[in-house]
C-alpha cells in the first residue's frame, strides 16, 4: 500500500506542476515539449517497468526441491491421463525414454 501512495503523491504531483506550466506563458518551443512531458512519463515509466521485469527473470532464483515435486506431479498427470485413455500407453512410454535421454546428455 505504501507504493501505491508513493505513486499516487508523485503523480498528483507531476500533474499540479504540469498544469501551472501550462497556464504559463510559455514560448511555443518549450510549450510543445510541456505538452508532451505525460507521454515521455508514460514512456520512461514503461521502460522502467520492462527493465524490472526483465532483471528479476534475469536473476530468478531456482529451487531444486519444488522442480523434484513439480515433475514428480507432471509424471502423476501422465499416468492418470495413460489410464483414462486420453494420452496413449506407447506416447508415454516415448515421452519417458526421451526425459532419460535427455539427463543423460546433461
Amino acid at each position: 500500500m505504501s507504493r501505491l501512495l508513493t505513486l499516487g503523491s508523485l503523480v498528483a504531483a507531476f500533474l499540479a506542476v504540469w498544469l501551472n506550466a501550462l497556464q504559463m506563458e510559455l514560448p511555443k518551443a518549450y510549450r510543445s515539449a510541456v505538452q508532451l512531458l505525460p507521454l515521455w512519463a508514460l514512456v520512461s515509466f514503461g521502460l522502467y517497468s520492462l527493465s524490472v521485469i526483465g532483471w528479476s527473470l534475469a536473476h530468478f532464483p531456482s529451487c531444486p526441491e519444488a522442480a523434484e515435486i513439480l515433475q514428480g506431479e507432471m509424471k502423476e498427470a501422465q499416468r492418470e491421463l495413460c489410464a483414462r485413455g486420453i494420452l496413449g500407453a506407447d506416447e508415454f512410454k516415448r515421452r519417458e525414454e526421451i526425459k532419460k535421454e535427455s539427463t543423460c546428455r546433461t
